[in-house]
C-alpha cells in the first residue's frame, strides 16, 4: 500500500518526501540529544557501525546450518 502510493508521486513528491524524512530524523535526533548528550555519540556511533557491517558481509552467503530448522 505504502509502495504504491509512493511509486504514484512526481520525482520532485518522492524528492520532498526523503528530504522531509531526513529533516524529521534529524530533529528528533537532536531533541533526543538535548535531553541526554550522549545521543549526539551514541546514534552516529550505532550506525557508522551498522554501516560498516553491513559493507563488510553484504556478500557473505548464509552457512548451512541445521539447527535453523528446529
Amino acid at each position: 500500500m505504502i509502495h504504491d502510493l509512493y511509486t504514484s508521486l512526481t520525482a520532485g513528491e518522492q524528492r520532498a518526501i526523503r528530504w522531509s524524512a531526513a529533516a524529521t530524523a534529524a530533529a528528533l535526533w537532536l531533541s533526543t540529544a538535548w535531553a541526554d548528550p550522549r545521543f549526539l555519540l551514541a546514534v552516529p556511533l550505532v550506525a557508522a557501525g551498522f554501516w560498516f557491517y553491513r559493507r563488510r558481509h553484504r556478500d557473505d552467503q548464509p552457512a548451512d546450518d541445521p539447527d535453523w530448522d528446529l
